[in-house]
């Protein structure tokens, strides 16, 4: 059985699964380097912004900005250029220096594609950090992501017709608010009216 667990309220609810506990377990840790992977729309900003928090961490969102006397810090960067000698002293700063840091980044550097371009270096770096990654949805998971999202949009339906939608999509995190999104949709089509032979009908032209 799963447990979740909102961590706080509003857009950036973080809903604490056995798709992301070890990553949550790797930030209550606290560790020295550490390194989240997860797809898009599985929580990594939620994670970020809540984590930095309660761990005193700066937050940044690239690699550009000035190194000097920077404290612990939390990088969220949805895209990490293995092939970026910036990158590379980005990491070597810290590691170097002895000072935090925790990357989210739907970037996973080990597993290089065919005609991928890194720069060894940084993929040695990358290897010293602890890592851990976000798992794709499972059902029970998928339902509560649904209703987040539609929450967050102020659109509620039953239970009913979120199962439904369920029969039509693949267990993704972006599949989750692409069909928050959906239904969103054919609220506003149908004259904030939706049945679940709307929804059938909809996904069936698909």
């Amino acid at each position: 059985m799963q447990n979740f667990l909102d961590l706080y309220t509003g857009d950036d609810d973080i809903i604490k699964s056995e798709e992301n506990s070890i990553p949550i377990n790797l930030l209550e840790n606290d560790n020295k380097l550490s390194l989240i992977i997860g797809s898009e729309k599985s929580g990594k900003t939620s994670l970020a912004k809540a984590y930095s928090k309660l761990n005193q961490a700066e937050l940044i969102f690239d690699t550009s900005l000035s190194l000097k006397n920077h404290k612990k810090t939390y990088l969220d960067l949805n895209y990490l250029n293995l092939d970026d000698e910036n990158l590379f002293h980005f990491l070597q700063y810290f590691i170097s220096q002895d000072i935090g840091l925790t990357i989210f980044t739907s970037t996973d550097p080990f597993i290089v594609y065919e005609n991928q371009v890194f720069l060894p270096d940084v993929i040695s770096r990358l290897s010293l950090f602890n890592i851990a990654r976000i798992e794709n949805p499972r059902d029970k998971l998928f339902f509560k992501l649904i209703k987040k999202f539609l929450k967050n949009m102020s659109i509620t339906i039953s239970d009913q017709m979120i199962n439904e939608v369920m029969k039509f999509i693949d267990r993704s995190y972006i599949d989750a608010f692409n069909a928050s999104k959906t239904i969103n949709y054919l609220l506003y089509e149908n004259n904030h009216n939706i049945n679940l032979s709307l929804i059938r009908q909809h996904y069936e032209q698909i």
